[in-house]
């Protein structure tokens, strides 16, 4: 890789990234809801994810994203009171809490993954079946790169 191509990523990283994430909640909460942030619509997905792999407890959505079990308390209360998701504690212990998604959580989630998918196509269109391996190879480097640098934090 180049400078040039190094300063256009470092640029992007640092600028663009966050532009990205702005623009693309101000799209969502048009398309899905008004009331609903970028974060708040990655713990309906993570739930929604997660509950199909049998995994929808607070301790197992809060690993997936990344997030104190506190912070996702704390989403996962004001998501409640929206009506997107409601707590169902394991008969067995109750200390288990799992996370199941509301009518207007599915309908939430249902959106959110339509648009991500038309943004993905959209941006990947003509890109042929090779590049877009690599592409996926590099992101995935990237993500294991930022998974190793948390571990040693």
């Amino acid at each position: 890789m180049n400078k040039k191509q190094i300063d256009i990523l470092n640029d992007y990283f640092l600028h663009s990234v966050l532009r990205l994430i702005s623009q693309e909640e101000q799209c969502l909460r048009r398309i899905c809801s008004p009331d609903l942030s970028i974060r708040e619509l990655h713990v309906i997905e993570a739930a929604a994810c997660l509950r199909a792999q049998s995994r929808s407890t607070m301790a197992e959505i809060a690993r997936y994203l990344h997030l104190s079990p506190a912070s996702l308390t704390t989403a996962v209360n004001v998501l409640v009171k929206k009506g997107y998701l409601e707590r169902e504690y394991s008969a067995e212990d109750r200390r288990m809490i799992h996370v199941r998604l509301t009518e207007k959580g599915e309908a939430a989630n249902r959106k959110y993954l339509d648009f991500v998918r038309n943004m993905l196509y959209e941006v990947s269109s003509d890109l042929d079946e090779d590049t877009a391996d690599k592409m996926i190879e590099t992101l995935l480097r990237l993500s294991d790169y930022l998974d190793r640098a948390q571990e040693e934090a």
